[in-house]
């Protein structure tokens, strides 16, 4: 009977506010520990990182003053920052709808009743699990222009060989398409299991109306996954423009700077030359930049969504 009693008041008009406030304490309790990690190993250095910006800190001397936004003005006029954004711009558009595209066209295939899907499914999302070391020597040794494996393999069907890493226009081409065979792993997963929560029966509906392959994708797939699509695209996009590893480890960068992107100029500024209030400039002003493309690209979904 008491229980009774405990219980009908605590679900008295004047009872719920303090079980709310108690359930909000207890809430915050065990949410404090990751708000902790968040703010010291997050917050804290995004701030260290903005002041930094602000200052000509030098890493190695240990020594710099506040200069307000002069390291900005100076990346404004540079013309090894303006020659890296333009090739980090380059890679993602030459990157993300390769990677886009090739991914849901092999999640398209995957999808189907073959034989062997397991074994096809590994084989391309095993490499999205290796290091950007381990791509970078798999790659330097495949495109060696003497004795490489794909030179190789063009020499025996009649094609020229071609110094794939050592040629500024066939370079950059060459980086994108280590990143497709690197990276197509996370969009044909992501993809696949979008395409695999699409009911069969809408498809077997649309054949016996007449509808064709074209117009099965056109009309069922594409609207299905659409917001699954944008995800992706949004998500290659950021990473795209976070371009580093392939590139400073296979190309270094060259050559003559044509494959040189934004995060290389950011260490070499920093752990090179020991800039490091104009190296936290730079990853600043790229930050920025991604937050721009990515605010577009949301605006641009939300429009075509409405």
């Amino acid at each position: 009977m008491t229980a009774a009693i405990e219980t009908q008041a605590e679900t008295t008009p004047v009872a719920a506010p303090k079980r709310r406030k108690r359930l909000t304490r207890v809430g915050i309790l065990f949410a404090a520990p990751f708000l902790a990690l968040l703010l010291f190993l997050w917050v804290v250095p995004v701030v260290n990182g903005f002041y930094t910006s602000l200052t000509d800190t030098n890493m190695a001397e240990g020594t710099g003053g506040f200069v307000g936004l002069d390291n900005y003005a100076s990346l404004i006029t540079d013309p090894d920052f303006h020659a890296a954004l333009g090739n980090t711009a380059l890679f993602v558009v030459l990157n993300v709808p390769v990677l886009v595209a090739v991914g849901l066209l092999l999640a398209m295939l995957l999808n189907q009743r073959l034989g062997g899907r397991g074994a096809i499914r590994a084989a391309f999302i095993s490499p999205y699990l290796l290091t950007g070391a381990a791509v970078a020597i798999i790659w330097q040794t495949a495109l060696n222009p003497l004795g490489g494996n794909v030179n190789q393999i063009l020499g025996a069907i009649g094609m020229p060989e071609q110094a794939w890493l050592s040629t500024p226009g066939e370079a950059m081409g060459a980086v994108v398409l280590i990143t497709l065979w690197w990276r197509v792993g996370f969009p044909l997963l992501v993809l696949l299991a979008a395409l695999q929560d699409i009911p069969a029966q809408l498809y077997e509906a649309a054949k016996i109306d007449g509808a064709n392959l074209w117009q099965r994708f056109r009309h069922i797939t594409l609207p299905a996954i659409a917001p699954v699509l944008m995800l992706v695209v949004l998500l290659r996009l950021i990473d795209s423009f976070k371009v580093f590893e392939q590139v400073y480890l296979v190309t270094q960068g060259g050559p003559a700077g044509s494959t040189r992107v934004v995060l290389q100029m950011l260490y070499e500024s920093g752990f090179r030359d020991f800039q490091t209030g104009y190296a936290a400039a730079i990853g600043w002003t790229l930050a920025l930049v991604i937050l721009v493309v990515t605010a577009v690209q949301l605006a641009l979904t939300r429009r075509r969504a409405s």
